[in-house]
């Protein structure tokens, strides 16, 4: 594999810092981003042209990392307390995205230690808390080995041993930065069966650096190219006695509780892919012309636009409570953590494919736009796998459904009666409470929990609140929206009543039937449709979320129009227009104001669209509505 270089200073100078500090809720990330430049520019070394080039040439963004990590970046998910910069980690998504939009592989440069260094949080001694934290602030990486190549998504049948002389042996397959890791997290084998099999271990430099270890050729991957995912081999290495993390046979139990994290934190990749794609797609529909007319003003156009906008809002919308509740809730995470990771592959590969077709036969070429939306869509499919099996996503969902049966089905039962849980509506106004960061306790990686015993407080929140929402719509003219967020509940109800029937019947089962998956699979939106909800509610009478009105709910109506089709299996297609087309015309104001695409303004360094009303463009634009007689 070839290594990129550093391109000489002449060819592109390192943007220099926001002539004004920013002052919003994101300013780390504003003043991130306006370091790195205008991603437009064809010469910044940070931008999109340079990450399509050195996707075609599979080469690793080695400068980036220099200067990411000259930036702290590589620090954005190690608690403060450890000496990083963790605070939040909706904070920290927002972070992750405007500097993963230019290349998302700028994230696996600088953070795939996440996998090990939360393993260890949630399992290992402060000892190893300090050690890991120390590596990381010195710059080293840390791989995590938990998958093997014959046993797929089926952790239960790995091979890879500890033996009780303290010896690794076997393989750790598709290992993310696997030749260039300083140290490793790996989850071995100690006993025959169940998940209490597995113990996991921190190997250091000396231990990975020694001739026990062999470090394969990177594997060619569709996605993410020029980032070396390897396999380990372990020949007999000698394992050190205080190298457990937690207790012996405790190991799959601790990575599975990280693994909670790393998935939300993964979905900054697909946050980022979209916004690019759909910032690419929106800027050439504005900017190009069919019988006339713009594409993004033609029936197709509009209405595919307004549609991956619709995904993009509800899939950050999903993302950024997540990021919250982790906090306010880590015993209660498990089942949002599964949700978040399947909404966001799911809505999100779905916005990168419309992207690319509204931009239609120009998609296909190599150069701009083509070439920055293919990039997009492979990066997106590559994330949607790397932490995480899709399958065994929905299984682990699957078990959650039943229990929230009584909730849905009497709003008089405890658990959904509004106002009957004084704390959980405290955990409710903290989760929504977006941008406040004062209102999040420090993060208790520790607590995350797999059972599904504690509650999601969004669900329940739902269960008590849809009444009271539905009806404060239609009291301020919303109609629609007071419609869809009834539809929504009603849906909810179905699904986890359907989850609780098929639960008793053995021919309805996983073993069986696909059916308990595919409800996983429809909670997994309607759980987006709540989020939604509950966040319009919660912010009802204070400044609109996403620029708009205060009160106003068009890009609500749009997201629940969008997710209560795909709950019902219908094509979102089929939705009116007249309900998607507030999220079109909402992204295309926060791209003509330089916005992320995200709840909160969050102020980009990018150039104008090139559509944007100047003297210039204006000629340009007269000039081609001409008759060229």
């Amino acid at each position: 594999m070839t290594v990129a270089t550093r391109p000489a200073a002449s060819r592109a100078p390192v943007p220099g810092p926001a002539p004004t500090a920013p002052a919003g809720p994101h300013a780390e990330a504003e003043r991130l981003d306006a370091r790195l430049g205008d991603p437009w520019a064809p010469d910044n070394p940070f931008g999109f042209a340079a990450g399509v080039a050195r996707d075609a040439r599979e080469e690793y963004p080695r400068e980036a990392e220099v200067r990411l990590r000259a930036e702290g970046f590589h620090l954005c998910h190690l608690p403060a307390s450890l000496g990083g910069s963790l605070r939040s980690f909706e904070d920290a998504q927002i972070l992750v995205r405007v500097c993963a939009r230019r290349d998302v592989n700028f994230m696996p440069a600088t953070m795939f230690s996440i996998s090990a260094l939360m393993t260890v949080l949630a399992a290992g001694t402060p000892a190893q808390h300090r050690l890991v934290a120390d590596w990381l602030r010195e710059g080293r990486m840390i791989a995590f080995g938990l998958s093997e190549e014959q046993a797929g998504s089926d952790v239960l049948a790995n091979t890879c041993r500890l033996t009780g002389e303290g010896t690794l042996h076997g393989t750790k397959w598709l290992v993310g930065r696997a030749n260039t890791a300083d140290a490793a997290v790996i989850v071995a084998r100690t006993s025959e069966r169940g998940p209490g099999a597995f113990t996991a271990v921190l190997l250091g430099p000396e231990e990975l650096a020694g001739p026990r270890v062999r470090r394969t050729a990177p594997h060619r991957t569709t996605g993410m190219r020029g980032i070396d995912f390897a396999d380990l081999e372990f020949d007999g290495l000698a394992v050190p006695p205080g190298a457990v993390i937690g207790d012996v046979g405790s190991g799959l139990e601790g990575a599975l509780r990280a693994q909670q994290i790393v998935r939300l934190m993964s979905t900054a990749g697909c946050l980022a892919t979209a916004d690019t794609a759909l910032r690419t797609a929106l800027r050439f529909a504005r900017g190009h012309r069919t019988g006339g007319v713009p594409v993004a003003d033609t029936p197709y156009g509009s209405r595919e636009l307004a549609l991956a906008a619709a995904e993009l809002i509800a899939t950050d919308l999903s993302v950024l409570v997540a990021a919250r509740q982790v906090h306010v809730a880590p015993d209660a995470f498990a089942l949002a953590s599964s949700v978040v990771k399947h909404v966001a592959t799911r809505l999100t590969s779905s916005c990168t494919t419309r992207a690319r077709a509204v931009v239609g036969a120009r998609s296909v070429l190599r150069d701009d736009p083509g070439g920055v939306l293919d990039k997009a869509v492979r990066d997106n499919a590559m994330v949607a796998v790397i932490d995480t099996s899709v399958l065994g996503n929905l299984r682990a969902l699957a078990m959650h459904l039943p229990s929230y049966a009584p909730a849905f089905a009497d709003t008089a039962h405890p658990e959904g009666r509004a106002g009957a849980d004084p704390e959980r509506e405290a955990r409710l106004r903290a989760v929504f409470a977006l941008g406040d960061r004062a209102s999040l306790p420090e993060l208790r990686a520790a607590d995350l929990d797999l059972g599904v015993r504690p509650k999601d407080d969004v669900l329940l929140g739902f269960a008590a609140h849809a009444d009271e929402i539905a009806a404060e719509l239609r009291g301020r003219g919303q109609t629609r929206a007071g419609e869809l967020v009834a539809e929504a509940r009603a849906a909810l109800a179905a699904v986890v009543r359907d989850a609780a029937e098929a639960q008793r019947d053995r021919a309805r089962s996983a073993k069986v039937s696909p059916e308990p998956l595919d409800l996983a699979d429809r909670l997994c939106v309607l759980h987006a449709a709540a989020t939604a909800a509950l966040a319009w509610w919660f912010h009802r009478d204070g400044a609109g979320l996403y620029g708009t009105a205060s009160g106003d709910a068009g890009w609500l109506t749009a997201v629940l129009a969008l997710l209560t089709a795909l709950a019902a299996g219908r094509d979102p297609r089929t939705a009116a227009y007249e309900d998607l087309a507030p999220a079109g015309r909402l992204v295309t104001a926060l791209d003509e104001a330089r916005l992320l695409f995200t709840a909160l303004p969050v102020r980009l360094g990018d150039s104008g669209p090139a559509n944007e009303k100047t003297p210039e463009n204006e000629k340009t634009e007269k000039n081609e509505n001409e008759d060229p007689r």
